[in-house]
């Protein structure tokens, strides 16, 4: 519903000259601008936007119109995730597990369509994104590597501003620090991309582990708005105040709340904030949760119900310039809500997305779209043949050290040392297009005590 015939019918909604097709009553409504939480309040919705929010429960009847009683329950606005991935999961397995959480929205990386299937890849998995029981948006991915064979399947910027222009397209996903100051051809199209989503009103979204003090301040300059890789009270810190609106992660790849939790103590204003995933594996799926279970642990940690909440609504919602539509339980904005136990109890009893119940009583009311890729997607590894080589006993080699899951080092050891030689084990990086070329290393601290391990994978750096 848009459009100032449609404001007329709100309007009119409002007054009482017409009936609502559904009705939500007494509940106790979050506030997302004061962070109050209501009680005894109504929610009339039509044609999938919110016409009324208030105290007035003696609504004008007709036939067919759903009503329904909250009971006292808290009511919040549908939660978005502002950043995560789906390179654990197809997108109909993601979409089935997402909906009980409470999630309405995901703004989506593409990066590992495009690094396997280049632009071909992105515009497949943007129309997999279509017409699903949940909203989707995305990032177009800058496909930078570090060195210029590791872009062999980044397309040129002219091929992909179509997408840069998509409406569903939020801006550039995440561009790592160094790629911005690269020369060459490079850092050229990576700047130039940048200044493109600029350009059109779009977001560039950063990357900035490792970057802080002048460094990061250079990267800024470029148009970053938001980061996702601060592990630190003070790495965020010396992000909000370069105007960064800060991603906190808890999902599979990092899990930061508990790194970060002294900021909550901080007499700062949290509306830069925002709560995301980063991605979700299947075993975190079934054993945890999705936003929902990130949410919890803020409740573990004492942070405060409401600002929670307005890091996982209308921060984003700002952020990505989507306010106008989602995040908030207002007039005029699309009818996502989340219906919760308490303020403090966040288990969805019921999910409304677009107005429609997608989640009720425990259960999915509606099935994901299929989305098939097409053959010559599929299989795309193709390696000439096996190879074993064996680790030299003897000399001096470069190792790469895990210091944490994300973090390594470079280390020099004496492979004839048996001390230093413990938790060393061998790696290769195979050029998946079967030139039959791979790089050959060493990782320490991986903790593989037997077998092998093997990922397709791709990410752009």
């Amino acid at each position: 519903m848009d459009g100032v015939k449609n404001k007329k019918v709100i309007s009119g909604m409002i007054l009482g000259e017409d009936s609502p097709d559904t009705v939500i009553t007494n509940g106790t409504i979050f506030n997302v601008f004061t962070r109050e939480f209501i009680d005894q309040q109504s929610i009339w919705i039509e044609d999938g936007v919110i016409t009324y929010i208030g105290p007035y429960h003696d609504f004008p009847k007709k036939e067919d119109m759903l009503v329904i009683d909250a009971h006292d329950m808290v009511l919040l606005p549908g939660l978005i995730d502002g950043h995560t991935h789906l390179s654990r999961s197809g997108i109909e397995e993601y979409i089935r597990y997402v909906i009980p959480s409470g999630v309405t929205t995901v703004v989506m990386e593409a990066i590992e369509f495009g690094t396997i299937a280049g632009k071909e890849g992105i515009e497949y998995f943007v129309r997999g994104l279509k017409d699903q029981p949940i909203r989707f948006y995305y990032t177009l991915p800058p496909l930078c590597g570090l060195t210029p064979s590791e872009e062999i399947n980044a397309p040129l910027n002219e091929e992909v501003l179509h997408l840069l222009k998509d409406p569903k397209c939020l801006g550039v996903g995440e561009i790592y620090w160094g790629n911005i100051f690269l020369e060459g051809q490079q850092g050229e199209r990576v700047r130039e991309l940048a200044s493109l989503a600029l350009s059109l009103g779009k977001q560039v979204e950063g990357h900035t582990a490792g970057a802080t003090g002048r460094k990061l301040q250079a990267y800024t300059c470029f148009g970053a708005s938001s980061d996702h890789e601060p592990i630190t009270e003070d790495e965020v810190m010396e992000r909000l105040r370069l105007g960064y609106w800060v991603m906190i992660r808890e999902g599979a790849i990092r899990k930061e709340l508990s790194g970060v939790k002294g900021i909550f103590q901080e007499k700062i204003d949290f509306r830069r904030l925002i709560l995301s995933t980063d991605g979700v594996d299947p075993e975190g799926f079934l054993e945890e949760g999705y936003l929902d279970a990130s949410l919890k642990r803020m409740m573990e940690l004492r942070v405060p119900p409401g600002l929670a909440y307005q890091m996982v609504t209308i921060n984003v919602a700002e952020h990505f310039h989507l306010d106008h539509l989602i995040g908030s339980l207002s007039i005029g904005k699309i009818a996502d809500i989340v219906i919760i136990p308490s303020h403090k109890e966040f288990s969805p009893q019921l999910v409304m997305c677009n107005g429609k119940i997608i989640f009720k009583d425990g259960r999915a009311m509606v099935e994901p779209q299929k989305v098939t890729f097409p053959d010559h997607m599929f299989n795309t590894v193709r390696i000439p043949g096996l190879a074993f080589p064996q680790i030299p006993r003897q000399g001096k080699a470069r190792v790469i050290e895990f210091v944490t899951r994300l973090v390594t080092k470079e280390k020099i050891i004496d492979l004839s040392a048996p001390e230093e030689i413990q938790d060393v084990i061998m790696v290769m990086a195979i050029d998946r297009l079967g030139s039959g070329k791979a790089f050959t290393g060493f990782l320490k601290g991986f903790g593989l005590q037997r077998g092998s391990y093997g990922t397709t994978m791709a990410w752009d750096t």
